[in-house]
């Protein structure tokens, strides 16, 4: 694959392309920092959808540094397409590529190595696109994720609202509201929670809407399961009794307990810890719930002890794990 756009690693692993590249590229007449002001307009923010230069360890040397952006993939593809140009279609698609190349292990392409290289390649794409002449579709339109779910899609399950749910994380410090939209908090940014749908109706504003991914309904599920909200098919029918639920009277185990008894090598207390994490079985705006609680030692220090339930699930799945 012939390389359009320079694009890098940041810090964090993460694949990024450079606001300024993307805008010479893209032949856009209007000046940076202003076209890259509008662009931010359509709904992006600042440490999730990019970041500036003053946060990137490279600058020019000498003289006042320009402005710049590390961009994520994805902004640049939405710019790419906000653009309604040939030019913008031709890098939108070559971004998808870059993403395909990177999936299938096969990003060892051949990159220019000088100025007058980086010419010469982006000449020959831009003669292969004008020979090519794709037609625009309607799909094109569309910039969705698969396996991504709404909040009403969720919210249908705990007999609520799609505006209560959103209602209810916000007030758990989860998303916050940009005029009407719904965007992340920074802390839960990079855990792979949500994506965003992308739709660009004829001539009119794009709409760019949050949605959820797997591990962010199964993040959903377990703030509501700690504050004891259940899913409507899972609740006691209304023609029976509910019984109150019980408060959990038996013994707790710390990590270091659990992996003696089942004679794990030492340091498998952080082992335990991280399958806790992984599968979501500590509470988050809460101190306990079914599988361990949240404890402070003698010395000031928070530590988490594990119900029976707890021990057995942690057991279960380092058998899975065969260590």
């Amino acid at each position: 694959m012939e390389e359009l756009i320079k694009v890098t690693k940041d810090n964090k692993g993460n694949s990024v392309v450079s606001g300024r590249e993307l805008h010479d590229f893209l032949g856009v007449n209007t000046p940076y920092t202003q076209w890259f002001e509008r662009m931010v307009g359509y709904g992006f923010t600042e440490n999730v959808d990019f970041i500036g230069l003053s946060q990137k360890s490279e600058k020019p040397i000498g003289g006042r540094p320009q402005q710049d952006h590390a961009l994520t993939i994805d902004m640049a593809k939405e710019i790419s397409m906000i653009q309604r140009t040939d030019k913008g279609k031709q890098a939108r698609q070559y971004f998808i590529e870059v993403e395909k190349a990177y999936k299938q292990g096969q990003t060892q392409y051949k990159l220019p190595q000088t100025f007058s290289e980086a010419l010469i390649e982006l000449a020959k794409e831009v003669k292969k696109n004008e020979v090519l002449k794709p037609k625009a579709d309607k799909y094109d339109r569309y910039l969705s994720s698969k396996g991504l779910i709404t909040i009403t899609e969720i919210a249908k399950e705990y007999g609520m609202s799609g505006k209560g749910l959103n209602k209810f994380l916000h007030e758990k410090g989860v998303i916050y509201k940009k005029g009407d939209k719904w965007f992340v908090y920074q802390r839960y940014a990079n855990d792979g929670l949500v994506g965003y749908e992308i739709f660009m109706p004829e001539d009119k504003e794009i709409r760019r809407t949050l949605k959820w991914t797997t591990k962010g309904e199964q993040f959903i599920r377990s703030i509501l399961e700690d504050e004891g909200i259940a899913p409507v098919l899972e609740r006691p029918s209304q023609m029976t009794i509910e019984k109150p639920q019980e408060e959990y009277d038996g013994d707790y185990y710390t990590a270091s307990e659990i992996a003696y008894k089942l004679y794990l090598p030492k340091g498998a207390e952080l082992l335990i810890g991280k399958l806790a994490n992984e599968y979501r079985l500590k509470p988050v705006f809460s101190d306990s719930n079914k599988y361990c609680r949240r404890v402070v030692d003698e010395y000031g220090r928070k530590t988490w002890q594990y119900t029976a339930l707890g021990a057995r699930v942690i057991e279960e799945l380092i058998e899975k794990m065969e260590v």
